[in-house]
């Protein structure tokens, strides 16, 4: 059986699912009120700023793709940041995980707690627990029997095509699908563990090739390599408006963070 099935909450600890499954209902009920159409996709990012408005949201491309992200406190300031080398449904995902971080740890949070996640994160029990948040959050339970109704999906003649459009209509990793599946008893145990033994990341085989070739869910596979520092460009037009610093500055500012990120690794180049 895969770690994902065995290690699983759902699989070890029911009333743990249920508990954290009713923490998910009940923020997405917050943000969309009722129903089955109660998917985030890439809203995850201003609803988080919503949630937590004093949050300081950080994104920058690090060249690792066990990097995700983290949560930390700095000087009393809260700081979220994730990795947009990543592609945008890690992101997402990584996102949602950091959500139940601000949600659920944010006493510790107050004391200067921080929290690293990395993709080889599985065996502490708060990073599961974060990691099936964050599944729960972003593919409902009532959201993904419905999508299973619309597309027509056999549970006894499930294709990886199938998975793929669940994949595009949730924005969230090939796994998640299958485990949140899994999850709801729509597919086996035996089925589960066959389709997460499917590659998923490798360009010449299983799902990211048959997304490739279908044309389905690309858009979630872009590594945005996107740079944000929070309102800091905000703060630079407003100087400028204030004419608290000289227009060239505030110019030059502004190009420095906006800088695309060949230009970035360029420059760091050039310093070695």
């Amino acid at each position: 059986m895969h770690d994902l099935i065995s290690k699983s909450i759902f699989n070890r600890n029911k009333d743990t699912y249920e508990k954290l499954e009713e923490g998910s209902i009940s923020f997405l009920t917050k943000y969309f009120g009722t129903g089955e159409r109660m998917i985030i996709q890439d809203d995850i990012f201003s609803i988080i700023m919503n949630y937590c408005p004093d949050l300081k949201l950080l994104m920058y491309p690090i060249k690792d793709n066990e990097i995700c992200g983290f949560v930390c406190n700095y000087k009393g300031q809260i700081f979220m940041y994730i990795n947009t080398y990543l592609p945008l449904e890690e992101q997402i995902f990584t996102a949602a995980h950091e959500l139940y971080h601000l949600k659920y740890n944010r006493e510790q949070l107050d004391k200067c707690y921080s929290h690293l996640v990395k993709s080889t994160d599985l065996e502490n029990d708060m990073e599961e627990k974060a990691n099936l948040f964050a599944a729960l959050l972003l593919v409902p339970t009532n959201s993904l029997k419905k999508q299973i109704e619309l597309l027509k999906i056999d549970k006894n003649k499930i294709h990886t095509l199938d998975l793929i459009k669940l994949m595009d209509v949730f924005a969230v990793p090939y796994k998640t699908i299958v485990l949140r599946l899994f999850e709801i008893e729509f597919i086996n145990v035996k089925k589960a563990d066959e389709l997460l033994q499917i590659p998923d990341r490798d360009e010449n085989k299983g799902i990211l090739y048959e997304i490739n070739k279908y044309e389905t869910a690309v858009r979630w596979q872009k590594r945005t390599n996107d740079i944000r520092y929070d309102n800091l460009k905000a703060l630079i037009i407003d100087n400028n408006s204030e004419e608290l610093v000289p227009i060239m500055k505030a110019k030059d500012d502004i190009e420095y963070i906006t800088r695309n990120i060949d230009e970035v690794y360029r420059e760091l180049g050039e310093k070695k």
